[in-house]
């Protein structure tokens, strides 16, 4: 390894180790900006993504190889509000550090000025910051490694204070943050900041260094009913405005970075949702937003020709169980619906060109020892069957589904599966049951209707972009006189291409 990158490797695989030990408490404190039980699941994969890509480097790669490869792997790992933060902050840290002669010959004031800079590029991350979170515990670890230095230490006692002034930074959010008050918490995002700021410190002054500095309660209460703080906060109801969905892409045109910029995409954002959080550098940015309009997000990446289009519904407090849905659509005006069913959502706007990388970080988003995967094009599922076999965690099942009617049908059936059922089988069987193909705005009730024989309990037509809505009522119409009882459900799938699709789905054996 070589003696410049070595340290600064030990330092962010120290960092990553302790983020992963820590991962469950750090979700089940996670209630700021929604309880949604990810934080420390999404600063894990942040990190993990980082320290890949520097491990792809040779042992001789030198410090400024390493930092360049770790800030683009957390670039396109980047996970949640948090993930996107922490990615943005260690990449100007790292920065500044290698600009001024790297980890391994850092001076105190090298270090207070990285930690400044960083700071700074959290807040700059973040469309509206908050008081009480990550941002804060970034800015007084600056502050207190400046306090170092002009009082005359060294680069050790420096990445203590740091440490020392987070800590106390960090008991502070449970106080200053709203929801962490109400929850008896700390920020959880603060939290894994912190962390990484330990393991600097170690790397720095040596592993007792922090031996004698009081650590933070993470937690000032007993929790009622065995509820975590994240799940106890989630039972109330979903605060207005604050986002019922995340959505996440990432944009890598140049025209993104040179006409745009990171400012004023994050001000889209703020158009549509709120925890805006955009980090990026050159050509490639990483966006976050919680949002109750997931296609106005959508929307605002196609714009930007994005990639790695992926919807969540942050809403609730579903326990991650064994089993998780991954859903690949083509049509973005469905992934508030398949999201809404518990599904985790990949947009992908051209089926034939999805990155392997895009399809095992949305299965990875998934969060369960076990997925499923619906996908509503033959690429799609044969990318994803490609993939499926070079993963050995999670275990991923592919469904043998090509079509977006299939997706509806296998997460209804998905929903209406007993708690103690395996969906699997009735994912199956509702695929097996399910019929579609394309259409035309001329030929689509006439192509529908053909395609109602005996059995059939379902119709739905999606329709695409800039198909009028009332394509879809007078095939309503039609088929409420021609089959009054056949249910017809209407989706704006927004589509490129086609224009209309349509299915039908008998119903099940009784």
């Amino acid at each position: 390894m070589a003696a410049e990158s070595g340290r600064l490797r030990r330092w962010l695989d120290s960092g990553a180790r302790a983020v992963g030990r820590e991962r469950e408490r750090l979700d089940a404190i996670n209630v700021f900006p929604v309880a949604d039980s990810d934080t420390g699941t999404n600063l894990y994969l942040t990190l993990r993504e980082g320290n890949r890509a520097a491990a792809m480097l040779p042992e001789s790669a030198s410090h400024r190889e390493v930092v360049a490869a770790f800030a683009r792997g957390c670039l396109f790992g980047a996970r949640g509000n948090s993930g996107v933060i922490v990615a943005q902050y260690l990449a100007a840290f790292l920065a500044a550090v290698d600009r001024s002669g790297g980890l391994q010959e850092a001076t105190g004031a090298s270090i207070a000025d990285a930690l400044e800079v960083a700071a700074e590029a959290a807040y700059d991350a973040v469309g509206e910051p908050v008081e009480g979170t990550i941002l804060t515990v970034a800015r007084a670890a600056a502050h207190g490694a400046r306090e170092a230095v002009d009082a005359g230490a060294g680069v050790e006692a420096v990445a203590v204070a740091a440490v020392i002034w987070a800590r106390a930074e960090l008991a502070r959010t449970a106080e200053v943050l709203a929801a962490a008050k109400a929850a008896g918490v700390v920020d959880a995002g603060a939290a894994g900041l912190l962390l990484q700021l330990e393991m600097l410190a170690e790397t720095i002054a040596g592993p007792e260094s922090l031996s004698a500095i009081d650590e933070v309660e993470w937690e000032s209460r007993e929790r009622s009913f065995g509820l975590t703080p994240a799940e106890e906060a989630a039972t109330h109801e979903h605060a207005p405005g604050g986002g019922a969905f995340e959505v996440m892409f990432v944009a890598r045109s140049n025209r993104v970075a040179s006409t745009l910029g990171d400012r004023t995409l994050k001000k889209m954002l703020r158009t549509v949702g709120d925890s805006v959080a955009v980090t990026g550098a050159n050509d490639v940015w990483q966006a976050h937003v919680h949002t109750d309009r997931p296609e106005r997000a959508i929307g605002i990446a196609r714009a930007v020709a994005a990639t790695q289009i992926v919807v969540r519904d942050v809403s609730g407090c579903e326990v991650r169980g064994v089993t998780g849905v991954v859903a690949l659509t083509t049509c973005p005006g469905l992934a508030a619906a398949l999201a809404g069913a518990n599904a985790t959502v990949l947009v992908a706007l051209d089926s034939t060109n999805v990155a392997a990388s895009d399809l095992e970080r949305v299965i990875a988003d998934a969060g369960t020892e076990r997925v499923i995967v619906v996908a509503g094009a033959e690429a799609l599922v044969e990318a994803a069957a490609s993939l499926a076999e070079t993963l050995t965690t999670p275990s991923v099942i592919v469904l043998d589904a090509a079509s977006e009617p299939q997706i509806i049908a296998a997460l209804v059936a998905a929903a209406l599966a007993s708690p103690d059922e395996d969906p699997e089988a009735a994912m199956r069987a509702a695929v097996a049951r399910c019929t579609s193909r394309a259409t035309t705005i001329k030929r689509v009730a006439d192509d529908l209707e053909s395609m109602i024989g005996p059995g059939v309990e379902v119709a739905t037509v999606i329709l695409g972009m800039g198909v009028a809505t009332h394509t879809g009522e007078k095939v309503v119409r039609r088929l409420a006189r021609k089959a009054p009882k056949v249910d017809v459900i209407v989706y704006k799938g927004d589509q490129a291409v086609p224009s209309v699709i349509i299915g039908v789905e008998t119903a099940a054996d009784r």
